[in-house]
């Protein structure tokens, strides 16, 4: 797939939500790539590179902007960007299948030759498997530095290296910093992690919670004060999420006994909750049926209002259900 420089530097220019994480920007002088809603100063178009994957920009020898946080950009969600087989390589990459097994076995999972999945990613999205996966555990890593206060052994096995020699090297590497130093603040400590899942606007969050709420699994889901908590267990990491309410972006409360688990337990969340989905796109789409088109706006409506205070208690741990985080409904 083509990107048009034109189309993504009027983007960024009028810092169009609708367009954050479809590509990214890499600013020639500064060396650093950003979300097109970036709220540093818009580079002139000459010093402007424009990507579709995180791992194009830092495979070209960019470094993450840390004031808007690539790591925090929804995915892309254009069913059509991509073919069927890269999509699904991309999808499992996402989901850490490469941090303990390798290129062999994910091709094997997916019916395909090693060579095959290495053609269709390269000619898809410019980059390898391994430079995917390795862009993917070290935007989780830089999350688990700005949000939490883990110890930084810790933060190298969540975010999927196999060693911290590995992961301090792959880091110095990629952003040109320790991990130690690009820790900002003092991030209060707790027996549970908090990160920020990012989404594209608007959130139908009221409307979501009441289809998870009907659908719920007695013992294992519940809602309470406009949060969804449930119970995980992925392999032999079992334990609770505490997920929302939203306010800009997604906070989601993680049972440390997840923490080995963290990479497909964010790619499942994001997956359950669709926080993927490109609003906008489907709005038009149903706002063409005369029937949808007044329950689209009603919704519409009721995702922009902001969410009411609400209480924010934490989750209490409880025994971890054999049902996956992200189990789809039908």
């Amino acid at each position: 797939m083509s990107i048009d420089p034109e189309s993504c530097y009027r983007a960024l220019t009028s810092r169009d939500g609708r367009f954050d994480g479809l590509f990214f920007v890499g600013v020639t002088t500064t060396g650093i790539y950003c979300r097109p809603i970036c709220p540093a100063r818009t580079p002139r178009k000459e010093r402007c590179r424009f990507f579709r994957l995180a791992a194009e920009a830092e495979k070209d020898g960019f470094r993450a902007c840390f004031r808007c946080r690539p790591e925090l950009a929804p995915g892309q969600a254009s069913v059509d960007a991509i073919s069927r087989t890269a999509r699904a390589a991309l999808a499992r990459i996402d989901a850490g299948a490469l941090n303990e097994g390798g290129v062999p076995e994910l091709a094997r999972d997916l019916d395909l030759s090693e060579r095959q999945l290495r053609r269709a990613l390269r000619r898809e999205l410019g980059v390898s498997p391994a430079e995917l996966a390795q862009t993917r555990r070290l935007l989780v890593a830089k999350q688990l530095l700005a949000e939490t206060s883990l110890p930084i052994t810790e933060i190298a096995f969540a975010s999927g290296f196999q060693s911290l020699r590995r992961f301090n090297a792959a880091f110095l590497e990629r952003y040109r910093a320790s991990p130690s130093s690009v820790r900002r603040g003092a991030v209060p400590a707790g027996d549970a992690v908090t990160l920020r899942l990012g989404f594209r606007a608007p959130l139908a969050w009221r409307e979501l919670l009441r289809f998870l709420g009907t659908h719920a699994m007695p013992g294992a889901e519940e809602i309470v004060d406009g949060v969804y908590r449930r119970t995980v267990r992925i392999g032999d990491s079992r334990g609770w999420i505490a997920v929302g309410p939203p306010n800009g972006t997604l906070p989601i409360v993680v049972a440390p006994s997840l923490l080995r688990a963290l990479v497909p337990l964010l790619a499942r969340v994001r997956a359950l909750l669709d926080l993927d989905a490109e609003p906008a796109r489907i709005a038009a789409h149903l706002g063409a049926d005369e029937v949808l088109r007044d329950r689209l706006e009603n919704t519409r409506a009721s995702a922009s209002r902001a969410p009411s205070t609400a209480s924010r208690r934490r989750c209490a741990s409880s025994s971890a259900s054999r049902s996956p985080c992200a189990a789809r409904r039908r």
